[in-house]
């Protein structure tokens, strides 16, 4: 989906959080400090919510935004970067294959080794830069011991890359990585923000931002 009528040097702004505030036409976002939900008198709930943690709607005009920007079709807010990233690797299962730059945000490297060396999943840290694919397409050719055979494949890209800004061609890799069945190819933009680059676009399947970086 394009841009329409949003100008991408101001993107955000004119977003106004998502949408319009149905109920009083607020420039905010409004604020919904309740944990729970009126039922019904069969037990249901008739609004469709039922607990904050999942349902609360203060965060969904910021979601609406996000997604509307980077041309997705849904958008999930964390209470971190690094804990949306986390969400992204532990969607795979023991016997899967992750991909990994050698340059990359630290701190979620050295999670990721601890998490996949405990977890059983066989893990590739590989240089990434450019166009030069044949590092990944070797990674996935031969995967390291531990990887099952018709197991998933996570690829994980992060341009420009933290902190020596390296750069990646996002669609010279995520066609690289299409190439193998069941796998998925996920780019951290937090340092690109989607008025530079739009991940999806590109063939990526999965975006994720550190939003207290550039994006906000």
């Amino acid at each position: 989906r394009g841009w329409g009528d949003v100008s991408p040097e101001t993107a955000t702004a004119q977003m106004r959080g998502g949408g319009d505030e149905p109920l009083y036409d607020s420039i905010s976002p409004a604020v919904f400090p309740s944990t729970t939900y009126a039922r019904s008198p069969d037990l249901s709930y008739p609004k469709g919510r039922c607990y904050s943690r999942d349902d609360n709607p203060t965060v969904e005009p910021a979601e609406r935004a996000l997604a509307s920007l980077e041309g997705g079709g849904e958008a999930l807010l964390f209470a971190s970067g690094s804990a949306a990233a986390v969400a992204v690797f532990r969607a795979l299962r023991p016997g899967d294959h992750a991909v990994i730059p050698g340059v990359m945000y630290w701190g979620l490297r050295l999670w990721v080794k601890t998490f996949c060396e405990s977890y059983g999943i066989a893990l590739s840290t590989i240089p990434m830069e450019g166009r030069d694919t044949a590092p990944l397409e070797a990674a996935l050719a031969a995967p390291p011991a531990g990887a099952a055979p018709g197991g998933r494949t996570l690829v994980w890209l992060e341009t420009p890359a933290n902190p020596t800004w390296t750069v990646v061609c996002i669609r010279s890799f995520a066609e690289a990585s299409h190439r193998t069945p069941d796998t998925v190819v996920a780019v951290d933009s937090t340092a690109a923000t989607p008025v530079l680059t739009r991940p999806l676009a590109l063939g990526a399947d999965v975006v994720m931002h550190s939003a207290t970086k550039y994006l906000n």
